[in-house]
């Protein structure tokens, strides 16, 4: 029995995942599954999906809903009275949600764009306490508590206790109750090892004109790049930067629903960008990922006197990869400061760029941002 439930359960998911696999697109472009919070699992609706559930065999009579009536009848509403529909009259349809772990998720993304695994450049040593228990601590959890030595400890110090009071105490039985001094805990030693650790610094355009559905866009772009990237590190760390003509580092939240009417200077972006760079995430150890979308408009001469120059020399040679995604709404052509990244950086492969002017947009760029393996 448990081989076939087994077996019928392998049979489920394969087909959860073909369905998946089918729907992607259109999951990617609704939206659903963004901004669920679950750390290892998470709901995808799926309206071609049929969930399992008991079926009762013919001997099975009577129990509740049974009585006159074909399978799938809708039952009659009493439809007495005058006025308006009564809360609760009519059906709705429901689509039906599977569970997926976000592991299986993000391989069967990785699968449809066809993206290469990403070989890490650095390891960074991190100290995580040991799996060996081999050295005595004199305090612990008493789960760890070496019940034995207590208890001889206890005994020990109970028979010179009563060797100096000098009173006989013969076959008397003892109960013996270690204190906190006879008691001794296994302890394992913290060790250092070597992990692959990786931060992505997100940053958006908090101009008035990015709000709304562009703002919707670019969560669900973040959503999948930290998915993947997050299957591809042990450790994976997140910065979020947003700016107008100044910038400030923000939390999660704050960096979708944050908004401002200023104007644009991306340079101040990259400049926030580089520092936290440098004091918090040194080269040696992390893997750096850099995501800045925007409408591609930019202060006068900032692109070319300020943000060329910054990346050129700072924020390039210290990334894996440097995305910049253009978010227009309608408009595929190419803003000035994406013109000028283009023109400008040409030679540097690590700079990636990606126009995204509609929900279609956001597969293709993801596999532009990520088809680089780096």
């Amino acid at each position: 029995m448990r081989k076939r439930i087994r077996k019928d359960l392998e049979r489920y998911k394969r087909i959860v995942r073909g369905e998946i696999r089918k729907n992607l697109k259109e999951l990617i472009e609704s939206g659903e599954i963004v901004g669920q919070k679950g750390h290892d699992i998470v709901k995808i609706p799926l309206k071609s999906i049929r969930i399992p559930e008991f079926r009762y065999g013919r001997r099975e009579q009577g129990g509740v809903g049974a009585g006159p009536g074909e399978v799938g009848q809708p039952i009659q509403v009493d439809k007495r009275g005058d006025g308006p529909p009564r809360p609760g009259q009519g059906s709705g349809g429901h689509v039906p949600e599977v569970e997926i772990e976000l592991q299986e998720l993000a391989e069967i993304l990785g699968e449809e764009l066809q993206l290469p695994r990403i070989q890490p450049k650095g390891l960074r040593r991190t100290s995580r306490s040991g799996e060996e228990y081999q050295d005595i601590s004199l305090v612990g959890p008493e789960t760890l508590l070496r019940k034995r030595q207590a208890f001889r400890a206890a005994l020990l110090r109970q028979l010179l206790l009563e060797e100096g009071d000098g009173r006989p105490r013969g076959r008397q039985p003892r109960i013996v109750s270690p204190i906190r001094e006879d008691k001794r805990y296994l302890y394992a030693e913290p060790q250092s090892r070597p992990e692959a650790a990786a931060v992505i610094v997100f940053m958006r355009d908090a101009s008035g004109s990015m709000t709304g559905e562009k703002t919707e866009i670019i969560r669900q772009e973040n959503y999948w790049i930290d998915l993947w990237l997050r299957t591809n590190y042990q450790q994976l760390e997140r910065v979020y930067i947003l700016h107008d003509y100044e910038a400030q580092e923000v939390s999660e939240e704050q960096f979708y629903s944050l908004s401002t009417g200023g104007g644009t200077r991306i340079s101040a972006a990259y400049q926030l960008c580089d520092k936290i760079l440098e004091h918090r995430f040194p080269v040696a150890d992390w893997n750096i990922y850099p995501i800045h979308f925007s409408d591609g408009e930019n202060w006068i001469g900032d692109t070319e006197n300020n943000c060329v120059p910054l990346l050129k020399e700072n924020l390039l040679p210290k990334c894996n990869i440097f995305c910049y995604g253009q978010v227009t709404l309608g408009r595929r052509s190419p803003g000035m400061h994406l013109v000028k990244l283009q023109e400008l950086l040409a030679e540097d492969d690590r700079l990636i760029t990606s126009i995204i002017a509609e929900r279609e947009d956001i597969l293709t760029s993801i596999k532009e941002f990520l088809g680089k393996g780096r």
